[in-house]
C-alpha cells in the first residue's frame, strides 16, 4: 500500500513538471513597429483568441496573457509612436472580432500600461482587431492642466454649457467642478430594443445595453445584439447637461457623435448614433 501512495505522488510530481512550462508558455510579448510619427498617436493591434485573454500594451511593448482557453497568439502591433506614460484624451475602439473586447485599464490611471480583455464566447481561434489612440501627453487634461511637456503642442479644452445650480445633483443635473467642466460619474445597465444599420457591412438587432462613464469623460457603450455578441463603443465625452450627454465615440469600424439621453441622473431612455455619406451607419437603441 506504502509504495503505490508513494508512486502516486511520485507521478503526481512529474506531471506538474510538465505542466509548468504549459502554464508559463501562457503568456507571449511583442514588441511593436513603429511607423510614422505625429501628435496624434495610434496603435493598431490583432490577435488571435480562443477563449479569454488580456493584452497589456505599455511604450512599444505588448503582453498577453491567456486566462483560459487555447494559448492566445499575436499577429501584429502596429504604431506611428509608442504609448506614452500618461496619454491624453485616449480612445480604444473594438474593430473586429466576434466576441467581447474590453478596456479594463487606461493608461493615464495606470501607469502608462493600458489593459485590454477579449472574451471569444465559441471553440476555435478567431483574429480580434482593436485601436488604441492618444493625443500628446499631459498631467490631467480634464482639470485644464494641459500637456505635461513643453515642446507638446496646445490641445482645445472640452467646452461645458452654463447650467443653473451647477453644484446641485437634486435636480437631476450632473456635478461639475468649480470651471464647469465634468466630475461625474454613471453606470447604468438596461433592457431595450434597437438596431445598428451600417451600410458597408451586416446590421445588428440591439437588446441590452450598458452605458459607463467616468470621472475623466471616459465613455464605454456596450449592446447585447441579436447574434448574442457584443458590439462597443469608446470615446470621450464633449458635451453634457440635465439630460443628454454628447460623446465623441468609435466602435465596429464606425465613429461619430453618440447622443444619450436619460430619465434622471442613471437612467438612460435612448441611444442615437449615425453618419453620412460613404460611411453611412444608424444606430438607435430605446429603453
Amino acid at each position: 500500500m506504502t509504495f503505490k501512495i508513494n508512486a502516486l505522488w511520485i507521478s503526481l510530481a512529474g506531471w506538474f513538471m510538465l505542466a509548468g512550462p504549459t502554464f508559463a508558455q501562457q503568456v507571449a510579448t511583442f514588441r511593436a513597429q513603429i511607423r510614422g510619427g505625429g501628435d496624434h498617436g495610434k496603435c493598431t493591434i490583432e490577435v488571435d483568441v480562443d477563449g479569454v485573454a488580456e493584452i497589456e500594451i505599455q511604450g512599444d511593448q505588448g503582453r498577453m496573457r491567456t486566462l483560459s482557453g487555447n494559448p492566445a497568439g499575436w499577429r501584429r502591433m502596429e504604431c506611428n509612436q509608442p504609448l506614452p506614460p500618461n496619454p491624453v484624451d485616449f480612445r480604444f475602439s473594438g474593430v473586429d472580432g466576434r466576441g467581447r473586447q474590453t478596456l479594463l485599464r487606461d493608461p493615464s490611471s495606470n501607469r502608462g500600461v493600458a489593459v485590454v480583455r477579449i472574451e471569444d464566447p465559441q471553440g476555435g481561434h478567431e483574429g480580434y482587431t482593436f485601436d488604441i489612440e492618444w493625443r500628446g501627453a499631459g498631467d490631467d487634461f480634464y482639470r485644464g492642466n494641459g500637456p505635461g511637456r513643453p515642446n507638446d503642442p496646445p490641445i482645445a479644452q472640452p467646452i461645458a454649457p452654463p447650467i443653473v445650480d451647477r453644484d446641485r445633483r437634486d435636480d437631476g443635473g450632473f456635478r461639475r467642478d468649480r470651471n464647469g467642466r465634468w466630475d461625474d460619474e454613471i453606470r447604468f445597465t438596461g433592457r431595450g430594443d434597437g438596431n445598428f444599420n451600417d451600410f458597408r457591412g451586416p446590421d445588428d438587432r440591439l437588446y441590452d445595453c450598458e452605458v459607463s462613464v467616468d470621472r475623466r469623460g471616459q465613455v464605454t457603450v456596450t449592446f447585447e445584439t441579436a447574434r448574442r455578441t457584443r458590439l462597443t463603443f469608446n470615446g470621450r465625452l464633449t458635451r453634457f447637461d440635465r439630460d443628454l450627454i454628447v460623446a465623441d465615440m468609435s466602435g465596429r469600424g464606425v465613429k461619430g457623435s453618440m447622443e444619450i439621453r436619460l430619465n434622471g441622473r442613471d437612467r438612460v431612455t435612448d441611444v442615437s448614433m449615425s453618419a453620412r455619406g460613404r460611411d453611412r451607419f444608424e444606430l438607435r437603441w430605446r429603453r
